[in-house]
């Protein structure tokens, strides 16, 4: 079995691919090679089997797999061990980032929080996107965890894409606040799709630089 199951690793499980979605983050305290026992921030319980998806960082490669949530009540949740043909590996730094700048109208999903009450929609810029993620430029500060949907075209076709914000900090320059996003429940054509974008616009912003 692979290492990357091993006790003390964290790990992110992800219900539901689109809202209303749970994320989950937990640490690793036991397996085999029949379940995988996680030790969760906060309380679960569930009734019956559920699937998810699972992300497990460590050192330098990001593991990935869908599996089925056998069972869970309060801080833990036991998971069936996925073949090892089922789990991919990529780099962290896998994905190509690009520069952009793309107005989007961003919409709040189950908005908690007291200083945004009444706002769901507000504005934003993509100032980069990668297959991973994107980063927002916003005037709105918004707390990490925060999950958010917005539409953007890619290859004269719109996408609707939905991220969970992982870093918020000041731009000094203007007051606004860069936002960086993962992407949640991000199908994998769709993923092809953005690196694809990412690729071709590097390639041809080198063609024109060279030229110039």
């Amino acid at each position: 079995m692979g290492s990357y199951f091993s006790g003390g690793n964290a790990i992110k499980i992800e219900i539901g691919s689109v809202p209303p979605y749970l994320s989950i983050w937990g640490t690793i305290q036991a397996s085999s090679e029949e379940e995988i026992v996680v030790e969760i921030e906060g309380v679960y319980a569930q009734r019956e089997v559920k699937k998810a998806k699972c992300t497990i960082a460590v050192a330098t490669k990001i593991y990935v797999f869908e599996t089925l949530i056998k069972e869970a009540n309060n801080n833990k949740i036991v998971l069936l061990t996925p073949e090892k043909d089922k789990v991919s590996v990529m780099q962290r730094r896998e994905f190509l980032r690009v520069n952009t700048d793309i107005p989007v109208s961003c919409f709040l999903i189950n908005n908690k929080n007291t200083k945004l009450a009444g706002e769901k929609f507000f504005p934003a810029v993509v100032k980069d996107i990668s297959g991973g993620g994107v980063l927002l430029n916003s005037y709105i500060s918004l707390p990490l965890g925060t999950p958010l949907v917005f539409e953007i075209e890619i290859d004269n076709s719109p996408m609707v894409l939905t991220v969970r914000v992982v870093r918020n900090k000041e731009n000094h320059n203007n007051c606004s606040r860069d936002i960086g996003c993962e992407f949640i429940g991000l199908d994998e054509s769709d993923r092809q799709k953005i690196i694809s974008y990412c690729t071709r616009l590097q390639v041809k912003r080198k063609k024109k630089k060279v030229a110039n």
